[in-house]
């Protein structure tokens, strides 16, 4: 035997291979704070690259990532230009968002503000006189917008605002509603369809992904209550006759309180309108309450509280007769109120299932609460129906 091309693999004790695998920890962990600092210097240097080289502004100072949005990557600058320091929103665009919808928003955004809705930021534009920006250096597209001023207090799942805030957060939709009633598509739009389409349509969506070879709490979950989700999903329904009675406009289509700002307990700034697109207003509103009048967390999760629910819905309508402008939810809205609180809620829910299952490496635990949530809150809305009815009704003007 030749031994010399040979190499023994000595056995190895249990106190050797403890320190070894002690190591490896620790390389990992040193591995994983250089991955950290290295993405952390590459963010910071693209959001610079675009501010400076596709706007007029000065030069980037300083640069904060902004936590707390799911679709998005969020950015505050802050620029100098002639020894004067100003602050600017950075947006890093998911990738895959097309033009249009982005021209939509934007153009959105600017109609409201030219209609005296001025608590939006409006998009600044660069050089090529584009409101958006496309780096060769990135796959995403990028944004620049004015900086709203404001607290930032609250998460789509920590939503329960102080009473005064509450009831400023439905007067400020009912004056963007308002202010954004005539606005045009001119082209552009989201590439999502409208609920209506969309609540028939997610019956398919959904079986699909039961049928998916995944291994998950999040899957056996979803199994488990797919057959109540579909037969509520084929009960929830608006006729075409009424649709043709209600209202549509731009709608926000994320209103909750994480995307607003406050001060002294109003609101004072709306952000994060990328979701927005032409639905039924009514849509909007009914999104709107079940982001700030619904519990989270054990025992009351999902259960919405009547009271929040009925004095939002006051103030709205009080906000828009004030402003003798768009008319208060009709009569039509009024009688589908209840139904739209359940499409509004199967519209969360199918962006849940639908992310989760978008990417292999979605927090599970996470994306079951929420699916958990939206299922709880699916049953109280079908179970408390006349009393939702009976609130829409108490506040018909």
């Amino acid at each position: 035997m030749d031994e010399v091309r040979m190499k023994r693999l000595q056995k190895m004790d249990s106190l050797k291979s403890y320190d070894l695998l002690q190591m490896t920890k620790q390389l990992a962990g040193i591995a994983s704070k250089v991955q950290e600092t290295l993405e952390n210097s590459f963010l910071r240097e693209q959001v610079i690259e675009v501010v400076e080289g596709f706007y007029d502004l000065g030069k980037v100072v300083d640069v904060y990532e902004l936590f707390g949005g799911f679709t998005n990557r969020s950015f505050r600058v802050v620029v100098e230009q002639n020894g004067m320091s100003k602050p600017y929103f950075v947006r890093k665009y998911k990738f895959g968002i097309t033009d249009k919808e982005i021209l939509f928003e934007h153009a959105m955004i600017t109609y409201v503000m030219e209609n005296g809705f001025h608590l939006v930021a409006g998009p600044i534009t660069g050089r090529d006189n584009s409101t958006f920006a496309s780096p060769a250096i990135s796959k995403n597209k990028f944004a620049l917008y004015n900086y709203l001023e404001g607290e930032d207090k609250y998460s789509w799942d920590n939503p329960l605002m102080e009473e005064s805030e509450h009831k400023s957060a439905a007067e400020v939709l009912a004056q963007f509603h308002n202010a954004a009633m005539g606005f045009k598509q001119h082209g552009g739009g989201r590439v999502e369809s409208g609920i209506i389409t969309l609540i028939a349509e997610m019956p398919a969506l959904f079986t699909y992904h039961t049928m998916a070879r995944y291994q998950s709490k999040f899957h056996d979950y979803f199994k488990s209550v797919i057959d109540s989700i579909l037969l509520l999903l084929r009960k929830n329904t608006i006729s075409g006759e009424d649709a043709e009675q209600m209202i549509k406009i731009p709608i926000h289509c994320d209103y909750h309180p994480g995307n607003l700002k406050f001060d002294g307990g109003k609101v004072v700034g709306v952000f994060d309108l990328d979701w927005s697109k032409i639905d039924f207003r009514l849509l909007d509103v009914c999104l709107a309450l079940l982001y700030n009048s619904v519990e989270w967390g054990e025992g009351s999760d999902g259960d919405m509280d009547p009271g929040r629910c009925e004095s939002f819905l006051k103030a709205y309508q009080s906000a828009l007769l004030t402003m003798k402008g768009m008319v208060p939810l009709n009569d039509c809205e009024i009688d589908n109120f209840p139904t739209m609180m359940a499409m509004a809620n199967f519209y969360l829910m199918s962006w849940e299932v639908t992310d989760y299952y978008s990417e292999s490496d979605r927090n599970e635990y996470e994306y079951l609460a929420y699916l958990k949530h939206s299922v709880r809150q699916m049953h109280w809305i079908e179970n408390h129906k006349q009393e939702l009815q009976k609130i829409a009704r108490s506040v018909k003007v």
